[in-house]
């Protein structure tokens, strides 16, 4: 008797617990299909490119769709007007380097007839990156992080900064041929407590290294509304996960819709100086 009621509690339990799951679907709106325009140029040899996709719903996990089709046509203050080739679907190639001191707009044409244009970036003069080395950490591998005690390299720069406040600079880091490219691996700045100084022994990079690894910096000189829109990219990826973190937004960039009465593409497409040093680490 007492393992029949034993075994008649199971099944009240099981019956209790499967009775209280109610299915839920939420019909949640999935919103405007939006552009989104990535893409920078630079007086770095080409190829350049931009890459044409549309928003999702949020839920939908496959690869974004992409735009293709469009005209996408490259322009200057100096005249200049290029038609970028499709290189494969959705991205658009142009193959020369941009020209220090013009200043480049983008234009597209979406084949359902939408047209947008990018504000106007001015190519600025680079500034170079004058030596790059390795040292040793100080402070070693920490324990605070999953860190090999072999990773204890750091890479340095020295540079400097032009007089005349206004500058902004993003850090580009390959390691063995590979962009960083993580939320925590975006770092831009601006000049306005380095202006017009010699900067020595900067690290641009979060990371230590191994020995052997191969390491390239780019230093790039882009705009404030570049930088600015980095560091909203940055903020609503990387620094979340606590209680108090802002609501997730759309991060509009610099595109905007030629018909004022249609929304603005998402993204950016910029414009950079560049400089690059390598070094492999270990090796003098």
């Amino acid at each position: 008797m007492k393992s029949l009621s034993v075994y008649l509690s199971i099944l009240l339990v099981c019956f209790m617990a499967t009775s209280c799951e109610d299915k839920i679907e939420l019909d949640l709106p999935e919103g405007d299909r939006l552009l989104v325009v990535e893409g920078w140029l630079s007086n770095e040899p080409g190829p350049h490119y931009v890459k044409l996709t549309y928003t999702q719903a949020y839920f939908d996990a496959s690869a974004p769709p992409v735009a293709s089709g469009a005209a996408v046509s490259l322009l200057d203050d100096a005249g200049l007007e290029v038609l970028l080739e499709e290189f494969e679907p959705g991205l658009y190639s142009y193959p020369d380097s941009g020209i220090v001191g013009n200043t480049y707009e983008l234009d597209i044409r979406l084949s359902d007839g939408s047209h947008f244009r990018s504000k106007p970036e001015l190519l600025r003069v680079p500034v170079p990156i004058l030596e790059i080395y390795w040292d040793i950490d100080p402070n070693g591998p920490s324990e605070f992080l999953e860190q090999d005690p072999e990773q204890i390299y750091r890479v340095l720069i020295d540079t400097f900064e032009p007089p005349g406040l206004g500058d902004n600079y993003r850090w580009r880091t390959y390691v063995n041929g590979v962009f960083k490219n993580d939320p925590f691996d975006i770092f831009v700045t601006n000049d306005d407590f380095v202006d017009g100084n010699a900067i020595i022994g900067f690290s641009p990079v979060n990371d230590l290294f191994f020995l052997g690894d191969s390491v390239t910096v780019v230093q790039e000189r882009i705009s404030r509304q570049a930088r600015e829109f980095l560091e909203l990219v940055q903020s609503q990826t990387a620094f979340v996960g606590s209680p108090f973190d802002l609501p997730p937004a759309p991060i509009k960039g610099n595109v905007r819709n030629v018909n004022r009465d249609e929304p603005d593409a998402l993204g950016y497409f910029g414009v950079a100086a560049r400089d690059r040093r390598s070094v492999i680490v270990g090796v003098d």
